[in-house]
């Protein structure tokens, strides 16, 4: 495991919480836990069962750990599926000090925080994002929420996690695609406050969508502080986070419009060049 970078986010009447960034650093995850939960759900997608299990084994040891498979993509950010699962937390008898584990991008982790921030009106939630979205945007920030017919996003709450893990060897496996639809979100960040994002990645656009280079690893770092700094500030959205919806106007119609076979990224670069 190489060096870990800790950011951060101390939003005012929340408690505050560390993003942890670095290769390896899910071997920390223990750590992280609230030290008297007793069971621990993971909520992952079905394509990263076989590491939600190694992650449940990894963790057994210590809590009661059980998986959640809900559906892939946007698919899951339903009512439907948030049921299923607060109908497992009841058979669990899961406890307000117990804490959920959202495993898998944006979708997910945006999906496991809105079940978390209404079992028992909130239960600590540890995020472990694994695409470049989750990484930069869904998992920080408290923001979680579920869609409906009329459009994204309608339904939700905000939800400080308790902690949020940024493992950089999760993107080795990521199609290159998914790289580059992240990067929406951290080019939205070099926009709004952090030049030097956007020079990073016109001088070295290679190294920018090359999954362990130091040039991705220093990009999802800034565009992680970036967001940091906004929601430390604003962590309701009355203000100074509205910034953050840079490109996003347009980027959930087009997502809404097309049933969400887009990926947010791509909706959202559109959105930002509108």
């Amino acid at each position: 495991m190489t060096d870990t970078t800790v950011i951060d986010v101390t939003s005012a009447g929340v408690n505050p919480y560390q993003v942890h960034i670095g290769h390896g650093v899910r071997q920390q995850i223990p750590e992280w836990l609230p030290h008297d939960a007793q069971k621990i759900m993971i909520v992952h997608p079905p394509i990263l069962h076989a590491r939600a299990e190694a992650l449940r084994e990894a963790l057994s040891a210590q809590k009661e750990v059980v998986l959640a498979e809900v559906p892939e993509g946007e698919s899951a950010k339903r009512i439907e599926v948030a049921s299923f699962v607060w109908g497992l937390l009841g058979q669990l008898d899961f406890s307000r000090t117990d804490a959920i584990i959202g495993f898998g991008g944006g979708a997910t982790t945006d999906l496991a925080g809105f079940i978390a921030a209404n079992w028992l009106r909130g239960v600590p939630i540890v995020q472990v994002p694994t695409t470049v979205l989750g990484m930069v945007d869904a998992a920080i920030g408290g923001k979680t929420g579920i869609n409906t017919t009329e459009g994204k996003n309608l339904v939700g709450a905000f939800h400080a996690p308790h902690a949020v893990v940024v493992d950089l060897d999760w993107l080795e496996t990521l199609p290159e695609n998914d790289i580059r639809a992240g990067l929406a979100e951290v080019v939205k960040c070099g926009f709004i406050k952090d030049p030097a994002i956007l020079d990073l990645i016109e001088a070295q656009p290679d190294e920018a969508i090359r999954a362990g280079s130091d040039v991705l690893r220093e990009l999802i770092t800034r565009a992680i502080q970036v967001k940091a700094d906004v929601v430390s500030d604003d962590f309701t959205d009355v203000g100074a986070r509205e910034v953050l919806n840079y490109g996003h106007t347009l980027g959930h119609a087009i997502e809404h419009a097309e049933r969400y076979l887009w990926r947010h990224g791509v909706a959202i670069s559109i959105g930002m060049v509108f």
